[in-house]
């Protein structure tokens, strides 16, 4: 024979259960805010004089210039950092 459990404390019971779902959603809020953010492209027209680390100081808000003039060569397919005016290059947008 099972022994079946009894609720002897209902308001106890009920505070857990407010607690365990509050705790949830706020764990999830929290996942949502800080989760993880897609990048932003932009197309911009290359001017004369133009260089890729002008663009870079331009448009990086975080990070190191580097790295970011890196991931600009690699989403346009550059091999090295010669850019011509009139040229189209997409850039990530922060």
């Amino acid at each position: 024979m099972k022994k079946r459990y009894v609720l002897k404390n209902k308001k106890r019971f009920i505070f857990f259960m407010a607690f365990v779902i509050t705790s949830m959603f706020i764990i999830i809020s929290m996942v949502n805010i800080y989760g993880y953010k897609e990048e932003c492209y932009e197309i911009i027209k290359i001017n004369s004089g133009d260089t890729l680390w002008d663009i870079a100081e331009r448009y990086n808000k975080k990070g190191d210039i580097r790295e970011y003039i890196h991931r600009i060569m690699e989403i346009n397919d550059l091999e090295n950092s010669e850019i011509k005016a009139g040229d189209e290059l997409v850039i990530i947008v922060e």
